[in-house]
Parts: C-alpha cells; structure tokens; sequence
C-alpha cells in the first residue's frame, strides 16, 4: 500500500517508520494538505497522527473516505486539542481512539478503542508519554486486520467534551513549559485554581 502519514509532532514518526517496515511506502506530510499531492500520488490509505490541520472534506472524498486518525482520549470524551490535559482536569474516561475521519472534528467512526489508567505518580510528561505508546501500539495490533475495518466501524455516540486550543493558553501560563515534570495533582490544584479565579472575571 500507498500511505499518507499526516502529522505534526515528531513522535508520530515512530509509526510510520513502522508501518514502512511493514512492507508499504509511506509519504510524510506535515503541511496543510492541498489537491497538489494527488497528482503524483494514489494513496490507499492516510493516517494522522498528531496533524494539527483540521481535512476538508474534497480531500476527504480524494481519498474515499479512507483517512484514520490516532486521537489521545477516549472518544467523544475530550475531543479538540490537548486531550491528556483536559482528562486530568475533568478525569473523564482515559483512553485513546483510532477512527475515521470526517468533516467534523474527532467524531468519526470508531475504529477502535482502549482505555487507559493513569499510571500512579504520572507526571504531565509521562501521562502524555503514556498514551503516545498506547495509541501506537493499539494502531499496530489492528493494522494487520486492515481489509476488515470497515466492517469494524462504530458510530461514535453520545456528546461527550470539546476543547479548543485557546482554552489551553490561560492554563499554560501556570507553568514554565509543558517539557518539564510536575506531578499531576499539583498541575491540577493550580490549574482548578486558575480556572474558578477565570470563571469570576
């Protein structure tokens, strides 16, 4: 097969390299997509993973239909950007989804599914850390059963949560960067903090 890896953290690229040893060839995409790539290419599947660019929908029917995303949450829970964040803020169900991709956001089809429990003493690194080698490792043990995934979709129900990635800035100014470790009940002490003295103004 023809993938189009589509990503924009380099974490992601562990994956790819993967699936290329698995026999495919693989293009690496980091940009916003436009129609141009389709002229030299005949993709047979995408697969995002940290891409930041919301997918129109022209490059969704350019390819069938046939685009994936690896998602940090439990799906519908915290859908949108920084789902790790947002989980240990709301303790919503933990976990990390592989679904279709659609013309909304994170609300595709499921293809699969896995929760995941925080690991005792995690910290913001480690948590993130965590579900990065999940979801791989969930992608590595349905790729195998790629010609039934269609037959494996779901409709992902229920309302779930949505952040965007402005909510995050007022949170992100608690700490010096999000690289360094802190445990997660002081990040969330200071960030319910921040939050309660937001929702006053």
């Amino acid at each position: 097969m023809e993938v189009l890896c589509l990503y924009g953290n380099e974490c992601a690229i562990e994956l790819f390299t993967w699936i290329e040893e698995q026999g495919n060839k693989i293009v690496l995409w980091k940009d916003k997509l436009n129609a141009e790539i389709f002229l030299k290419h005949e993709f047979d599947l995408a697969v995002s993973y940290t891409y930041p660019f919301l997918i129109e929908e022209d490059i969704i029917q350019k390819l069938n239909g046939n685009i994936v995303n690896l998602h940090n949450s439990f799906l519908p829970f915290e859908r949108g950007a920084s789902p790790n964040i947002w989980n240990l803020l709301s303790e919503t169900p933990r976990g990390v989804s592989i679904h279709y991709i659609d013309s909304g956001l994170d609300t595709g089809d499921i293809i699969a599914q896995q929760i995941v429990k925080l690991e005792e003493g995690a910290t913001l690194r480690t948590s993130y850390e965590q579900l990065d080698y999940a979801a791989k490792e969930l992608f590595k043990d349905i790729f195998p059963n790629y010609i039934y995934w269609d037959s494996m979709r779901k409709k992902c129900l229920g309302k779930g949560t949505y952040h965007r990635q402005a909510e995050l800035i007022p949170i992100q100014e608690c700490f010096e960067n999000w690289n360094y470790d802190i445990s997660v009940q002081e990040f969330k002490d200071k960030a319910k903090v921040l939050l309660e003295e937001l929702a006053l103004k």
